[in-house]
């Protein structure tokens, strides 16, 4: 009976340190993009990355990967702008494009880089777990 208690009280604090044995990667990106549109990606990307042990840090050279990102208006013909849309290549090291997509329909700048920063962040998962 005694063993087992001890096991309990061990396996309890053996579990809230769990987090912390997890090691946090760190991803050198340069972000190629209008000063305006960098600050909501990067703000965003970081956000995004710590729910995966990820740090983002932000260089001009030696980076891992490039992403090159860009925000639109999308208007009608007759009235005011009704959405903002982004597109978003990214790049390794060697300046190989991995993959490209775009995000339409995002009611601000923010809500584009907050649904670009989530796709970059998985498609760098599948990338890194299928190489």
């Amino acid at each position: 009976m005694k063993f087992l208690r001890y096991f309990v009280v061990l396996l309890l604090f053996g579990c809230g340190f769990a987090p912390f044995a997890m090691g946090q990667q760190t991803w050198r990106v340069k972000v190629d993009a209008k000063e305006f549109d960098r600050g909501f990606l990067i703000q965003k990307l970081n956000e995004h990355g710590a729910d995966h042990h990820i740090k983002f840090e932000f260089v001009k050279e030696n980076f891992d990967y490039r992403i090159a990102y860009g925000t639109g208006q999308a208007g009608a013909p007759y009235g005011p702008v009704v959405a903002t849309a982004s597109v978003t290549k990214v790049f390794d090291a060697k300046g190989a494009e991995l993959f490209e997509f775009a995000r339409d329909g995002r009611k601000t700048n923010e809500g584009a880089a907050n649904a670009t920063a989530k796709e970059i962040i998985k498609r760098l998962l599948r990338l890194r777990s299928a190489g």
